[in-house]
């Protein structure tokens, strides 16, 4: 991965993108004024830098077949918190995850194929490997707006 600062014509590039990644750059160049060579070559250094990435997403609020939840997780971490969460983020369920401030060290947003039975098999299962689990909250989404995700990762076959 390169070192790129984004400059406007960068950052422009890619509002557009987030509308319609699909959008041919021809009609990108005409929309900012620039020409179709260069709307080429800024998104591959910007793919290149790893700033951009054009990918397909899931709606969840669309989809009835994949249950998200947002889950607290306390840890017994004895100064190992990054490489627990390397690992919790290593799980293939895990969305992301990220260390908090509050009543829990990580928040963790998980996505499974099937509904509650699969989340308990989670959280009894796969969410103790990471190690020194003492406590985690489950909070089931019910409704969200404006929510796309990458297909989940080890939903392959979904």
């Amino acid at each position: 991965m390169s070192e790129l600062n984004p400059d406007k014509l960068d950052k422009d590039l890619i509002r557009l993108l987030k509308v319609d990644g699909r959008a041919p750059t021809a009609h990108i160049a005409e929309k900012l004024e620039v020409t179709t060579p260069t709307v080429r070559s800024r998104m591959k250094a910007l793919i290149e830098a790893g700033i951009l990435r054009v990918a397909g997403l899931v709606n969840l609020s669309a989809v009835s077949d994949l249950t998200t939840a947002l889950i607290g997780i306390n840890i017994e971490s004895r100064g190992q918190l990054s490489n627990q969460l390397e690992k919790l983020t290593s799980l293939r369920q895990v969305h992301w995850a990220a260390v908090v401030t509050g009543r829990f060290d990580v928040i963790a947003e998980v996505v499974v194929k099937g509904g509650t039975e699969d989340l308990y098999t989670f959280t009894s299962i796969d969410l103790p490997t990471i190690g020194r689990v003492t406590h985690c909250e489950t909070f089931v989404v019910m409704r969200s707006s404006r929510k796309w995700l990458f297909k989940p990762v080890g939903l392959e076959d979904w």
